[in-house]
C-alpha cells in the first residue's frame, strides 16, 4: 500500500519541493503512513477533508476555553489537522477521484484553522495567561485578545487577495484575453534579492515546522502566546505578500 501511495505521488512531489522542503521530506512521508488507516476504512478524500475541517473547528473551540489540559488537547488536534491536509490529497491521487467538489471542500477546510485558531488562542489566553504571560504580568490581556483578532483578520484579508488573483485569470479567459503576469526581473539576482529570498525561505520553512511540531510543543510547555506571536508575523507576511501581488495585478490590468 505504501508503494502505491508513493507511486501516486507523481508530479505533486515537484510542487511540494517548490513549496517547502519540510513539507516534501517530513510531512509528506509521514502522511503516507497516516493515510493507511483511512484506506483500510475505505474513506474517500472528501470524507477526510470534511473531517479535517470539523476537527479544526473543534480544536479552536477547545483551545478557546483556556483550560490547561484542553489547550494541550486542542493544539495537538490542530497539529493532526495539518497532517490530514496531506492525507486527503494522497487519497484523491490514489483513487483518482480529484473533482471540483473536492477542491471546493478542501478550500473551505483550509480556511477554518488559520482564520479561527489565532483568535481562539487569544481568547484562551485572555481567560488564563500562559507561562510567558504570567512572567510579564504587565501585559494587559486585552492586548493579547487584540493580537489574536488582528492575526485572524490579517489571514482573512490575505486569503481574499489570494483568491481574487486566482479568479482573475478565469475572468480574463472568459473575455477572450490572457491574464496579466507578474514581471520577472531578468539577469543575475542582486544580493538584496538573494537575501530577501533566503529570508522568505526561512520564514516559510520555520512556519511549516511550527504548524505541527511548534504548535504541539507550545501547547505542552504552556507557551501558546509565543506561537500566537509567530503566527501573527506569518499572517502579516502573508497579507503583505498577496496584497503586493494584488496591487501589481490591478495596476497591469
Amino acid at each position: 500500500m505504501l508503494d502505491a501511495l508513493r507511486r501516486s505521488y507523481g508530479t505533486k512531489e515537484l510542487v511540494d519541493r517548490a513549496d517547502s522542503y519540510v513539507s516534501r521530506f517530513i510531512y509528506r512521508p509521514v502522511s503516507f503512513y497516516l493515510t493507511i488507516p483511512f484506506v483500510l476504512a475505505q474513506c474517500s478524500a472528501n470524507q477526510v477533508t470534511v473531517l479535517r475541517g470539523t476537527l479544526a473547528l473543534l480544536s479552536a473551540v477547545v483551545v478557546a476555553t483556556g483550560l490547561r489540559s484542553m489547550v494541550v488537547f486542542g493544539s495537538s488536534l490542530y497539529a493532526l489537522c495539518v497532517l490530514l491536509d496531506y492525507v486527503d490529497g494522497n487519497l484523491a491521487r490514489l483513487y483518482r477521484t480529484a473533482s471540483e467538489l473536492g477542491a471546493f471542500l478542501e478550500e473551505l477546510a483550509d480556511q477554518v484553522g488559520p482564520s479561527l485558531f489565532p483568535l481562539a488562542i487569544s481568547i484562551g489566553l485572555y481567560f488564563r495567561p500562559d507561562r510567558w504571560l504570567r512572567l510579564v504580568s504587565s501585559v494587559d490581556p486585552i492586548w493579547v485578545l487584540l493580537l489574536g483578532a488582528l492575526t485572524s483578520i490579517a489571514y482573512c484579508l490575505g486569503m481574499m487577495a489570494f483568491l481574487y488573483i486566482r479568479v482573475m485569470p478565469i475572468k480574463a479567459t472568459s473575455q477572450g484575453s490572457t491574464a496579466p503576469r507578474l514581471s520577472v526581473p531578468a539577469g543575475r539576482p542582486s544580493p538584496i534579492r538573494v537575501l530577501r529570498t533566503a529570508f522568505r525561505l526561512s520564514i516559510t520553512e520555520g512556519m511549516y515546522l511550527t504548524a505541527v511540531f511548534g504548535l504541539a510543543l507550545a501547547g505542552a510547555l504552556d507557551l501558546m502566546s509565543i506561537y500566537l506571536v509567530a503566527r501573527g508575523i506569518r499572517n502579516l507576511a502573508f497579507l503583505f505578500s498577496w496584497g503586493r501581488r494584488l496591487r501589481i495585478r490591478l495596476s497591469e490590468s
